[in-house]
């Protein structure tokens, strides 16, 4: 005996295998090698870059209006060699960086100062600023900009990364109130 369904029944029926097909569509487009939930993401402000054994972690200036500002960072060595932290430059404009494309407002000159040789243990965290001593000066960038450091060490390729310049209140610059005066 064959099934015969009423109008209203076959609607439903038809409706509901179209839900299906067209789930299984939508869920097929995240999927693959270019799925957004297969890329990296980095969820702080800052810059990543690694080199062999060393990953640099969330790198970003911290700077004033004028220009004058701080390096942070973490730098950690993940090898089973100590390595050595040789010194921090401002990069040439035209250095290619490992972390993407740099704006064309990037300033030309940069200056680093307060650099240290500093050993880098293996399995350790070395934190910028360090807790004591003072802190690595950046001056060139201004907030809402990017620059480009290079960083040496003794074992490890150098890095060439691009930073952001933020406030030093730890946010990205935002719309200053007008000066308007009222009469």
């Amino acid at each position: 005996m064959p099934i015969t369904l009423s109008s209203q029944a076959f609607r439903r029926v038809t409706l509901a295998g179209a839900t299906i097909t067209l789930s299984i569509v939508v869920a097929a487009c995240g999927a693959g090698f270019n799925a957004q939930t297969s890329k990296p993401y980095q969820a702080a402000e800052g810059t990543n870059a690694s080199s062999g054994s060393i990953a640099v972690r969330n790198m970003l200036v911290l700077a004033s209006d004028d220009g004058k500002g701080e390096l942070h960072a973490g730098i950690v060595n993940q090898g089973t060699e100590d390595d050595t932290l040789v010194s921090i430059e401002g990069a040439a404009a035209n250095a290619p960086v490992q972390n993407g494309d740099v704006p064309s407002d990037t300033p030309a000159t940069v200056t680093v100062g307060n650099v240290r040789r500093v050993t880098l243990k293996a399995g350790s965290l070395l934190t910028l600023p360090p807790a004591s001593g003072q802190p690595i000066t950046v001056t060139g960038g201004k907030p809402g900009q990017m620059i480009k450091l290079t960083i040496t060490f003794a074992k490890a390729a150098p890095i060439t990364a691009a930073v952001p310049v933020l406030t030093l209140d730890h946010y990205s610059p935002s719309p200053r109130p007008s000066t308007s005066s009222e009469g």
